[in-house]
């Protein structure tokens, strides 16, 4: 399958075979990363961002064609592009890894037994992770997460400033982030793991 052309992986992508979609991360993963992160200056940012891409480009797989090379190089510069664009865009108020960890946390039930169990045992790990963390972090968080609350209505709530909610909701999402690079270090299974939360 590593020897198909983009448009050969695009065709079977379609059919949501997710080996196809790997060797396409794959294949392009590192070149991304390299173009964003000397651009944006920011692993981590650089990082989340290149997953947000391929997260995209799954979920709009149906409405992606390749160029007449039969490439799908330049649909995913020019998403690198407006990434990195939007992202010197962004208001102060961001919190970092935000999207990228929804997508992870709020995920659905999954038709693959084994995608289904990955995914109970991520949620358990975070769960327990959040549970952990002292109430001045974990409160912010579930006000947030849960209650969905605004960073303005927290800081109210808490009689805090909002740039200690942000600060602190910031913190949690960072620790979280680490438990699920600790969990798999495989960016192509971890991709995998958000594409079954998309499903439903």
């Amino acid at each position: 399958m590593k020897l198909l052309s983009d448009d050969g992986l695009l065709d079977l992508i379609k059919t949501g075979n997710h080996l196809a979609f790997t060797v396409l991360v794959d294949r392009y993963w590192g070149k991304l990363y390299k173009h964003l992160f000397a651009r944006i200056r920011n692993e981590d940012e650089a990082e989340d961002i290149v997953q947000e891409i391929f997260i995209g480009f799954w979920k709009n797989k149906d409405n992606i064609t390749c160029n007449q090379e039969e490439s799908l190089s330049p649909y995913l510069f020019t998403a690198a592009k407006y990434c990195a664009i939007d992202y010197f865009g962004r208001p102060e108020t961001t919190i970092p890894y935000e999207n990228a960890l929804t997508t992870v946390l709020e995920y659905a039930s999954s038709d693959y037994s084994d995608e289904e169990v990955l995914l109970h045992e991520l949620k358990e790990m975070i769960s327990a992770e959040i549970a952990s963390l002292p109430a001045r972090l974990r409160q912010p968080y579930v006000m947030s997460r849960e209650e969905h609350l605004s960073i303005k209505e927290i800081a109210s709530q808490l009689q805090l400033s909002e740039q200690t909610v942000k600060n602190n909701i910031s913190t949690v999402l960072s620790k979280l982030k680490i438990k699920v690079d600790e969990y798999n270090s495989d960016v192509t299974v971890t991709l995998i793991l958000i594409l079954a939360a998309l499903r439903g």
